[in-house]
């Protein structure tokens, strides 16, 4: 059998990739070449030129420091050779979880929490202390910040948006409850994925985007991101059905501001990144003093688990807690099964499995309470709370844009008797 294995790699990943060395960096004339490469048309397209970006962003982009506070949260290498040599099922065909991240070149670093003790961890192709792009992993440190505001009761979801935000009355905002925007049900005729959403100049995303500075600007682009959501219409009631797009996420952090009269930046330092016991500073890319709040925060893999272990019984019952009981109960089991429903009763799975429910900015929330969050390029992190679980991981898409499959891999890894 392990013949037969090494035998499909061979035919299926290239010699290079299959057999590479330790990663040991960029040298200077590769990071020269991406220097003369890079656009704004091209820098997240995949391969090394993402990579090198993804893992660099401040050499590229203005952005805020999240600064670290406190002693450093422990986490105990307590690494189970029987997690590396789980057999994980992938479009690679079966090997071992050891053998799909050393092989797929999507994979940048990986790590597994058991509680608060790393049982797996690798980093084939980016450094233990780099701190590397979330992509949309960001958005739920911004539905956390929101579940801080309800528990301490200066918001209510159920209110419409202008409620809080009076300049968005009168546009498709309007009526919107905020919960719909926090479940990416706000109805909003600003959507990300349909044809040219990131080509097209004539599209509405693609002017959000470049309003941030992520695309690049046209006679139509507004001056900021907020005067082009205040021209936004509605394409349908809200409420009724799950249509992802970072727009939500930039209105929650717009209200987050408002609300606290503190930058987005500084809410995340404040109220979570000097909780989780961090070793390293985190960064969010921004424009003209505004947080790519959808997609900006940067940190090491570590810290990243470390936030996800504050989602676990442990993390809510400590001394620094952020995640209320109350929260968590609304992520396991208020959310709205019939919004993916609407969406795809059959197509919107984790590892062929039906997603019961999404809600707070989480993508995949499962019938048995584990709950996912993903990022373009094949970020993601995924939480068990039942079985006392964090799997963190951060990759860069292939030259044609495909991602690793660790989604559905951790879904195998959560699912199986690992963790008994």
């Amino acid at each position: 059998m392990k013949y037969y294995r090494l035998l499909l790699l061979l035919l299926i990943v290239p010699y290079s990739n299959l057999f590479a060395q330790t990663y040991d960096g960029f040298s200077n004339k590769e990071i020269q070449s991406v220097f003369k490469q890079w656009n704004l048309d091209n820098w997240d397209d995949g391969g090394e030129i993402s990579r090198y970006i993804f893992l660099n962003m401040p050499e590229f982009w203005t952005h805020a420091i999240i600064n670290r506070e406190g002693n450093i949260k422990s986490l105990k290498e307590d690494f189970r050779k029987e997690i590396e040599e789980f057999v994980v099922t992938s479009e690679l065909g079966e090997m071992t979880l050891q053998d799909y991240v050393k092989t797929s070149y999507k994979v940048d670093g990986m790590i597994i929490l058991q509680g608060d003790r790393i049982v797996y961890e690798a980093y084939p192709r980016m450094f233990p202390n780099d701190s590397h792009l979330y992509w949309s992993v960001s958005k739920v440190f911004a539905s956390t910040l929101i579940a801080i505001l309800e528990d301490r009761k200066q918001l209510d979801v159920s209110k419409p948006i202008e409620h809080y935000l009076p300049e968005l009355k009168g546009s498709g905002w309007e009526g919107v409850p905020i919960i719909d925007i926090l479940d990416m049900a706000s109805g909003i005729d600003c959507r990300e994925w349909v044809d040219g959403a990131f080509e097209n100049p004539e599209t509405c995303y693609y002017q959000f985007e470049a309003a941030l500075g992520f695309l690049k600007r046209t006679e139509k682009t507004a001056d900021n991101a907020f005067e082009h959501i205040k021209t936004l219409s509605s394409a349908k009631p809200s409420g009724e059905i799950f249509e992802y797009t970072s727009i939500n996420t930039f209105v929650l952090s717009c209200l987050i501001e408002r609300i606290t009269g503190l930058s987005y930046a500084k809410n995340i330092e404040r109220e979570i990144w000097r909780k989780i016991g961090a070793e390293s500073d985190a960064f969010i890319t921004q424009t003209n003093g505004t947080s790519i709040s959808h997609a900006g925060m940067n940190s090491t893999l570590r810290d990243l688990a470390r936030f996800g272990y504050m989602f676990l019984t442990d993390g809510r019952s400590g001394d620094n807690t952020f995640v209320s009981n109350e929260y968590f109960d609304k992520i396991q089991k208020q959310g709205r099964p019939h919004l993916v429903t609407a969406y795809s009763s059959e197509n919107y799975t984790l590892d062929k499995e039906v997603v019961h429910h999404n809600t707070y900015q989480w993508d995949k929330v499962m019938e048995d309470g584990d709950f996912y969050k993903g990022g373009f390029s094949g970020q993601g992190l995924y939480i068990s709370p039942s079985r006392n679980l964090v799997i963190a991981f951060f990759g860069t898409a292939d030259d044609n844009g495909v991602y690793n499959e660790l989604d559905d891999i951790s879904r195998q890894i959560s699912k199986s008797d690992l963790f008994d």
